[in-house]
């Protein structure tokens, strides 16, 4: 489905912003979705750091950004104490985060394919799990996660800029 994906460099902010400005506008329409406040989840500086690291990794087709997530090493903080289900230190630990496909390409395998591949490139830094949350009610991305092998780990509270405090779902993935 998705022609190449490739972690993508700070020249694609641009493609990048607009990609996250389509699928915030979209939430208006999403009966559950992340609720995320363009601006300040995803901010364009947290946007342009990330780039800058090489923590996204964004799925092209026919020269538009389908799909993207950044993907960080080491255990998210939030997440320290947490009963997940793999024993790992926190540097063997990679975090997904604003996991998306653009609403012109849902419902094609894009958000399987760009976990797989999120999988083999974590496999091959040496990660032994993948962690993330999903705000309480975002069905829709629960289901997606357990279909594609991750293990519900709990929930938690935790502090987001946007959202304030919230119950998040924790889910793992072991590679």
């Amino acid at each position: 489905m998705i022609g190449q994906i490739r972690t993508a460099g700070a020249e694609k902010f641009d493609a990048l912003w607009r990609f996250y400005e389509d699928v915030c506008r979209a939430q208006e329409h999403d009966e559950y979705g992340p609720d995320w406040h363009l601006g300040v989840y995803p901010a364009a500086a947290d946007l342009k750091a990330r780039l800058a690291a090489g923590e996204i990794l964004a799925g092209w087709k026919d020269g538009r950004l389908a799909a993207a997530m950044a993907v960080t090493a080491g255990e998210d903080e939030m997440y320290l104490g947490s009963p997940w289900p793999l024993e790992a230190a926190p540097d063997q630990i990679a975090v997904l985060h604003l996991f998306a496909v653009h609403p012109d390409f849902r419902g094609r395998g894009a958000a399987l394919e760009m976990l797989a591949a999120l999988f083999d490139r974590a496999r091959a830094r040496g990660f032994r799990a993948v962690h993330l949350d999903v705000a309480q009610g975002n069905l829709a991305a629960e289901k997606l996660y357990l279909k594609a092998g991750f293990a519900f780990a709990g929930t938690r509270r935790v502090h987001y800029d946007d959202l304030g405090d919230t119950t998040v779902r924790l889910f793992e993935y072991a590679l």
